[in-house]
């Protein structure tokens, strides 16, 4: 799961929605600088990446990608688990998403004293530029994609956004099922 999965999964305390989405940003010898409801969070961070790549679904589904973009393909298919998140957003929480989105990003701007610098840049960014909002959108989730690989300076991984549209009905389905199980377990 990207950004918006991890922050989904969350719940509502503040805390530990903050040490979810400083995750990626925070090493083993840094935790100790945070309080126990932060490193909660990035625990749960970790926790939430191990259950999604050790998925069934998840390996099922990183399967079909991995010929043409083989280890790529679990930073891909967490771009399409955030996309489904987004797109069918009512189906799985009862406000809209441009409203959570609203709602989180006020509760970690609250809280950017408290990020490392990379963590601060991701947070400006993924407000300034609407990243969540535009996992809604398949040319959202393209976008993103081709900024992580220029990023990266990797093969643009884009063009699995075709793939996903030629399979969308099977990818939206298993993402569906994937989703109610990862709330299942962690929310």
């Amino acid at each position: 799961m990207n950004y918006l999965g991890h922050l989904f999964l969350s719940g509502s305390d503040e805390k530990i929605l903050l040490g979810n989405f400083l995750g990626d940003h925070v090493s083993n010898k840094t935790l100790h600088l945070y309080d126990s409801s932060i490193k909660k969070g990035i625990e749960l961070h970790r926790e939430i990446d191990l259950f999604t790549d050790s998925h069934p679904i998840s390996r099922e589904l990183r399967a079909m990608l991995f010929d043409q973009y083989r280890h790529r393909s679990r930073v891909i298919l967490d771009l399409f688990y955030d996309h489904f998140l987004a797109a069918d957003f009512c189906d799985f929480q009862s406000v809209s998403l441009l409203d959570y989105v609203i709602k989180v990003s006020d509760i970690l701007q609250k809280q950017l004293h408290l990020m490392p610098e990379s963590a601060k840049h991701y947070f400006m960014a993924m407000r300034k530029y609407g990243w969540l909002e535009g996992y809604t959108s398949i040319d959202g989730i393209r976008l993103v994609l081709n900024q992580m690989s220029r990023r990266k300076n990797i093969d643009s991984m884009g063009s699995s956004v075709e793939f996903l549209e030629k399979h969308y009905p099977h990818f939206r389905t298993e993402t569906h099922a994937f989703l109610h199980q990862a709330i299942d377990h962690f929310v």
